[in-house]
């Protein structure tokens, strides 16, 4: 066997092939023009999927990160305010420190109130200002801030639902 210039290998003959032969070796030998299409129009859906959760997958963690610097934002302006503090204000502080969407963005605010921290798990339990808990010491005023998030991912076919919010919350001691 020998090889043409253009890559297709020839068979050593003596003859000179028939016309039905002379076709097909015409037509494998450069019917290769349009190969690289073909083969980008295959592989280009997996490529953009690949993407597409490369992506979505930054994204997330980017409002993850937003969305927890938000919570903290509010957390410590809570802590610097002390029992005086409003949930309106601490809700208006977290949307504004956060860089995600409002529409998508929803903050609440729980307190201040008095608790007593019980259990070997700490458990906010109700209680009043001055009160003695059980372990004998004095409650104490919490705020409780929690927030969510629902990401509008670029490929929503390939992500569950349930996947799609993100929750961040704190809970800070006043006094």
């Amino acid at each position: 066997m020998n090889s043409s210039p253009n890559g297709c290998i020839v068979p050593k003959s003596n003859q000179a092939p028939s016309g039905v032969l002379r076709s097909l070796r015409r037509m494998l030998c450069l019917g290769r023009r349009g190969t690289a299409a073909i083969e980008f129009a295959l592989a280009s859906p997996l490529m953009l999927t690949i993407i597409g959760g490369i992506f979505d997958f930054g994204n997330a963690e980017y409002s993850r990160i937003a969305l927890a610097n938000a919570v903290s934002a509010g957390a410590e302006y809570a802590l610097l305010t002390g029992t005086s503090v409003a949930a309106a204000n601490i809700q208006t502080t977290v949307q504004a420190t956060s860089s995600l969407p409002t529409a998508n963005l929803t903050v609440t605010v729980t307190g201040p109130s008095y608790y007593c921290i019980t259990g070997t798990t700490p458990t906010l339990t109700a209680s009043s200002s001055g009160a003695t808990c059980t372990d004998g010491s004095k409650a104490a005023a919490y705020v409780t801030i929690s927030a969510t998030y629902a990401i509008n991912a670029l490929m929503n076919a390939f992500t569950p639902q349930d996947a799609m919010t993100l929750t961040e919350s704190a809970t800070v001691r006043l006094s």
